[in-house]
């Protein structure tokens, strides 16, 4: 028992100030459990990174700890691999803050203008009208043009 708390110890004389300051006053997460969501100002487990409710006014107590104090404890925490120990966060850091968040539909699937959101459709569209060509003039222009096809079609006739 003693010479884990002697360990503990060495470890918090080798953190920074900020640091140490901090875990004086909030323990770690293992000896204390500190809350998940808003709690009432004189809870035990009140968490110095959220707000809490004043039991009599209900009104909303500002966090302990600003949102900056928390950037800077959770970076020095990270640097000295002590982020485990530190109470819930409301801030997110690093890929955790960017996998967090909803990937916006704009960015899944751009809109892009209109002539580039239907030029495949319009593409088909002219490949199949130039395949079927024939047939649609011939609707149009009846059964002489049928005449000029077929005359196309044959072998050229030699001059000489």
């Amino acid at each position: 028992m003693a010479s884990t708390r002697n360990s503990v110890l060495q470890v918090f004389d080798k953190i920074p100030p900020l640091l140490s300051r901090f875990f004086k006053k909030y323990p770690p997460q293992p000896l204390v459990s500190y809350s998940s969501k808003i709690t009432s100002t004189d809870a035990p487990d009140r968490n110095p990174f959220l707000p809490a409710r004043h039991p009599v006014t209900k009104k909303l107590h500002d966090p302990a700890v600003s949102l900056r104090r928390q950037s800077d404890l959770f970076k020095l925490a990270r640097e000295y691999g002590l982020e485990n120990l530190l109470p819930p966060l409301t801030k997110r850091f690093g890929l955790e803050k960017f996998t967090a968040k909803p990937v916006m539909k704009g960015v899944k699937a751009p809109k892009g203008a209109k002539h580039e959101r239907t030029a495949k459709e319009r593409l088909e569209i002219r490949e199949a009208a130039i395949a079927n060509a024939d047939e649609i003039i011939l609707k149009a222009k009846g059964k002489r043009y049928r005449r000029i096809l077929e005359r196309k079609k044959l072998p050229p006739k030699n001059l000489f």
